[in-house]
């Protein structure tokens, strides 16, 4: 535990460049937040993209953005860490290169993993086990991030509490900006059916097509298929056939505060193991996921929400970009009738 004089002006914290990753830090940034004196911040560093995402965070109290986050900071970046007088620093990422650049910021003592070779530079280290193809691995890497935080002192997690995410956008903001004639109607399911890891992530694009045919016979409203600019021609293939003022092709064009706020429009949400994903379940949205080639003891959403469909094959998880056997037979019993009726299942009133 730090003594409240040794916090001087709050904790910094790097995060890991990945928005899947990102989300999992939530709940131990939450717990790092609660142990921090009153008069002490909490100041956020992770990449440009992520940074509206951190940004609408009730706990963080400032956001350092990163142009490049694999090089080092630029001058002012850097003059966003010097003088400041942190009195800690904690990096859930694994980077040599950040551990160095806040020590040469003077922020001591550091917190982190032991990883490429780093531990010198940190007062207080955890080494975690290698991963492993093939078999699942625990724990979760949520509860990784909060072994890192227990080394300042933070609490467990209870493994439900999240913290708040405020989106300040309406309908009509959204509708007027993508020159729609009005916001989508009805009960919303957001898919996201691409994954920027790899193919072998990806159920397939007709399962995804069946699971919004359910959608629009049984609840009506609207269909919304979500994703990054690489994720435009899946979505696409998607949402060709559907009525276009029912389902929406929305990859490529929405920034991260409105995936945010579509998200949280959505009455549920379905997509492989993404970004998208744990964002969703991040928002308390719920949903279901078809695990293949990833790992779901390793990283299912964090939200009792969310159905995780999943049956091992010897193969898997392989966490391949692409699948070896040219087959994703991890997928195969995943069929759409099983994310159906778990979606269905999610939407059940809970006692």
């Amino acid at each position: 535990m730090i003594r409240p004089e040794n916090w001087k002006d709050g904790l910094i914290v790097r995060t890991p460049n990945w928005l899947g990753d990102l989300v999992m830090t939530f709940p131990a940034m939450m717990q790092l937040k609660k142990i921090l004196p009153e008069f002490c911040g909490m100041v956020v560093i992770c990449p440009k993209g992520l940074a509206p995402v951190v940004e609408a965070l009730d706990i963080v109290d400032e956001v350092i953005p990163l142009e490049n986050p694999h090089a080092f900071p630029a001058k002012d970046e850097l003059a966003s860490l010097y003088h400041r007088h942190f009195g800690a620093g904690v990096l859930f990422n694994n980077s040599l290169r950040d551990a160095v650049i806040l020590r040469r910021a003077g922020i001591h003592p550091l917190f982190g993993a032991a990883a490429r070779g780093r531990s010198f530079l940190l007062k207080k280290s955890i080494r975690f086990p290698k991963r492993r193809d093939h078999v699942l691995n625990h724990p979760h890497q949520a509860q990784k991030y909060i072994a890192v935080a227990s080394l300042l002192g933070a609490d467990p997690w209870d493994g439900v509490s999240m913290p708040h995410l405020t989106i300040e956008m309406t309908d009509d903001e959204f509708a007027r900006k993508h020159n729609l004639p009005a916001f989508p109607g009805g009960p919303i399911l957001s898919i996201a059916p691409g994954a920027a890891y790899g193919d072998a992530k990806c159920w397939a694009a007709s399962n995804f097509r069946e699971v919004a045919g359910h959608w629009l016979s049984v609840h009506g409203g609207s269909v919304l298929f979500l994703g990054g600019k690489n994720e435009i021609p899946v979505c696409q293939t998607c949402a060709d056939g559907f009525d276009s003022y029912r389902v929406f092709n929305l990859a490529g064009t929405t920034s991260l505060t409105e995936l945010m706020f579509l998200l949280k429009r959505s009455a549920a949400c379905t997509a492989n193991d993404s970004g998208v994903m744990h964002l969703a379940a991040a928002l308390d949205i719920p949903g279901a996921v078809p695990f293949g080639s990833t790992d779901p003891a390793a990283t299912s959403p964090l939200s009792k929400k969310w159905t995780v469909l999943y049956e091992k094959e010897p193969c898997s998880p392989c966490f391949k970009r692409i699948c070896p056997l040219g087959t994703r037979k991890c997928f195969d019993a995943l069929t759409p009738s099983r994310l159906i009726d778990a979606l269905e299942a999610q939407l059940l009133p809970r006692p």
